[in-house]
């Protein structure tokens, strides 16, 4: 492939793997060949795997809208990112993001899901999951949804739970869950959840989909981490630190610096990270550190979210809605995190640009 008089092909292609994804969709026009490097899923991949291995970017969403902000730590800016589907949702909510695909559903009916890049700004829309709902059911939710890459194929899981009593009986429900496979473009049923899902989006680590749930109601509650193996399909429970999880006490699941992570925020009082140095083995949690109790909090609770590490060390930090601040673990001090012009109230979602199409494996 000659793009360039001066340069061999897999020299110019090692260089335009460098590149934004603006700037790439700029030379697509240039020729022949080099519409049909950027196109290559060879070129795509390589240029994906740099991306991620750089700072991530972040998406502020409000119910409405998406924005895109550029981090350092210096002061960033917004820029609104244009959503061709979203006159067709009533309220945005991001499910996933992976490899620079973002999957987006309707928070209020659940419904409709659609796969959309938008560096390149090419979606699609999943076709609705097909649920077998008996007649005597008094009503049906669906709660949770997980969005990964798992071997070479891109894949996404849905519950619903089927309920024959009212709401107020927590445990007396049927759930079913359902798999979509790029590679296939259908849904298949890969049984049910024998808890009750709290988080609605799971997060994705060594090839499990993750999330909190729960068993049983009021007093009688207790909390657990549920996950999906891919490579088994089949759902387990993930150990915890053993730590008593009571009424004063919340937990979020994440990934901190590449590890399975629980936080626990504790009312009124601290946030402490815990990670998973070998993934399912119990005995190998680690607390990290411990943020609190000097810092303002939010309906009591000290809701803090880990999103990157930055430069030097800190840690970038979701403090509720529309709030940032970056720690330093070393002087255990936080500061505000500052985006220009970025909306009131918003919630942040880890991103990186890519030329992956959402049609992948098609």
């Amino acid at each position: 492939m000659e793009i360039s008089a001066n340069l061999p092909g897999d020299i110019v292609s090692d260089i335009f793997t460098r590149l934004p994804v603006k700037s790439l969709c700029r030379f697509k026009c240039v020729s022949k060949s080099m519409y049909t490097m950027l196109h290559s899923p060879n070129f795509i991949k390589k240029h994906t795997n740099r991306a991620i291995q750089k700072d991530p970017s972040m998406i502020l969403r409000t119910e409405f809208r998406l924005y895109a902000a550029e981090e350092d730590e210096e002061h960033s800016k917004v820029r609104k990112l244009q959503v061709p589907f979203a006159r067709s949702l009533e309220k945005i909510g991001i499910s996933g993001s992976c490899n620079g695909l973002l999957c987006i559903s309707d928070q209020r009916h659940d419904e409709d899901i659609y796969i959309y890049n938008p560096s390149t700004r090419v979606y699609r829309k999943l076709p609705v999951p097909e649920f077998d709902i008996p007649t005597n059911i008094d009503s049906t939710f669906f709660t949770s949804l997980g969005f990964g890459f798992h071997q070479n194929d891109y894949k996404l899981v849905r519950s619903l739970y089927l309920y024959d009593k009212p709401l107020e009986d927590i445990d007396s429900y049927k759930c079913e869950a359902r798999m979509y496979s790029f590679s296939t473009s259908k849904w298949r049923k890969i049984g049910g959840i024998p808890f009750h899902i709290r988080s609605r989006v799971a997060i994705m680590v060594h090839s499990n989909f993750v999330w909190t749930a729960s068993r049983g109601l009021g007093t009688g509650m207790s909390i657990h981490v549920v996950a999906f193996d891919l490579d088994r399909e089949e759902f387990w429970e993930v150990p915890r630190p053993e730590i008593a999880i009571t009424r004063q006490c919340q937990i979020e699941v994440g990934v901190f610096e590449g590890r399975f992570s629980i936080y626990y925020m504790w009312k009124n009082d601290r946030v402490e990270i815990w990670t998973m140095e070998e993934f399912g083995v119990k005995q190998s949690w680690k607390k990290q550190f411990v943020i609190g109790p000097n810092l303002s909090l939010d309906d009591g609770f000290l809701y803090l979210k880990p999103l990157l590490v930055m430069r030097k060390g800190k840690i970038l930090i979701e403090q509720g809605e529309g709030e940032l601040i970056l720690y330093d673990p070393r002087s255990e001090t936080a500061t505000n995190f500052k985006i220009r012009a970025a909306p009131r109230w918003f919630r942040v979602t880890s991103f990186v640009g890519s030329l992956v199409s959402p049609f992948h494996n098609q």
